[in-house]
C-alpha cells in the first residue's frame, strides 16, 4: 500500500523562523496591557521563566488537557507562548508575590483566551521569510500528487493563501486545511516512548487526524511532511500513515534513529531528500 496523497506542514516547513523581533514586542506589550503589570516587573519575571525553562527543558513544553503534545525546545514561537503561559500559571499560583497584577486571570480559560489577544495582536509583526526552494518543493508535490497535495497549519487557510501570493514561482494550487489543532491530546491511549526519547508521544490528536481523514480517510495511504516530530508526523506514523521529518533548527536527534528503523518514515535533510522518498514509496 503506497502513498496516494500528501500534507505539507507550512510554518517553519514552507517558511522560516527569522526576524521575530517585531512579533515578540508587540506580543509582550499585550500582554503587559491585558494583566496590568509594568514593563520593569514583567521583564524581571519573565526573565525568571525563561531561565527555568533552559534548566529543566523537558519540564516545559506544550500540554492540552493536562497531557504532554509536544516539547518547544529549538521552537521559539512555542517557546515565547509557552513561557507566558507559565508566567501567568505562577501569578495564579501565588508564587510572584512581588508581582503587581491588575487583571488576575481566573481560570484555564481566561489564560488561553489572554494566550490567543497576545498573539493575534503580535501576528502582523510576523513577517514571512520563505525556505530557499519553496516554490519548487511545493510544485513538485503537486506535480508528483495531481489534486492529491495540500498544505496545513495551525493557522487559518485564509492566512496562509494570502502568505502563499507572496511567493515567487509558485504555480501549484494546492489544497489548504487550516486550524489544525495540532497540539490537541485527547488522551494517553497509544502512548509510546522509544528508545532515546527524553518524553513520551502522546498520538491520541482527534482534531488533527481527524482533519486529515478529512482530506483522505485512509491514513495508511497518507504521508504527512513536516518539522515537528511530535505535532506533524508522530500521530500518522503511530497510526499506520506516513511521516516525514525535515531537518530545521527545531530537531532535536534523537527523533532521527527512529525515523531511520522505521519502514514508513524518513529523515529528510532538505527537500530533495523529501521529495526522494515520496517518489519511492508513492501508489504507482
Amino acid at each position: 500500500m503506497g502513498i496516494v496523497k500528501v500534507v505539507t506542514d507550512f510554518d517553519n516547513t514552507v517558511t522560516e523562523e527569522r526576524g521575530l523581533e517585531p512579533f515578540f514586542e508587540a506580543y509582550s506589550r499585550r500582554f503587559c496591557a491585558e494583566l496590568g503589570v509594568s514593563e520593569a516587573q514583567y521583564q524581571d519575571a519573565i526573565a525568571t521563566v525563561r531561565r527555568d525553562m533552559e534548566a529543566e527543558p523537558l519540564k516545559y513544553g506544550w500540554k492540552h488537557n493536562g497531557f504532554f503534545s509536544a516539547p518547544v525546545t529549538g521552537d521559539l514561537i512555542g517557546s515565547n507562548t509557552v513561557a507566558h503561559i507559565e508566567l501567568m500559571h505562577r501569578v495564579m499560583r501565588g508564587d510572584l508575590p512581588n508581582l503587581q497584577v491588575g487583571n488576575l486571570p481566573t481560570d484555564e480559560s481566561a489564560v488561553l483566551d489572554l494566550k490567543e489577544k497576545c498573539y493575534l495582536d503580535a501576528y502582523p509583526q510576523r513577517h514571512t521569510f520563505f525556505r530557499d526552494g519553496a516554490a519548487g518543493y511545493l510544485n513538485a508535490l503537486a506535480t508528483m500528487f495531481p489534486e492529491y497535495a495540500a498544505i496545513m497549519s495551525n493557522s487559518n487557510d485564509t492566512s496562509i493563501r494570502k502568505k502563499l501570493d507572496g511567493l515567487s514561482g509558485l504555480e501549484a494550487d494546492l489544497h489548504l486545511i487550516g486550524l489544525a489543532q495540532k497540539m490537541v491530546v485527547g488522551s494517553e491511549e497509544g502512548q509510546v516512548q522509544p528508545d532515546g526519547f527524553p518524553v513520551p508521544i502522546n498520538p491520541d490528536r482527534p482534531e488533527y487526524l481527524g482533519n486529515l481523514r478529512g482530506f483522505h480517510p485512509d491514513l495508511r495511504e497518507l504521508a504527512v511532511i513536516g518539522d515537528n516530530f511530535f505535532l506533524d508526523v508522530a500521530a500518522v506514523l503511530l497510526h499506520g500513515g506516513y511521516g516525514v521529518l525535515l531537518e530545521t533548527e527545531a530537531t532535536q536527534g534523537y527523533e532521527v534513529p527512529f525515523l531511520e528503523a522505521h519502514p514508513r518514515g524518513h529523515f529528510a535533510k532538505d527537500y530533495d531528500s523529501a521529495l526522494q522518498f515520496l517518489e519511492q514509496h508513492r501508489e504507482r
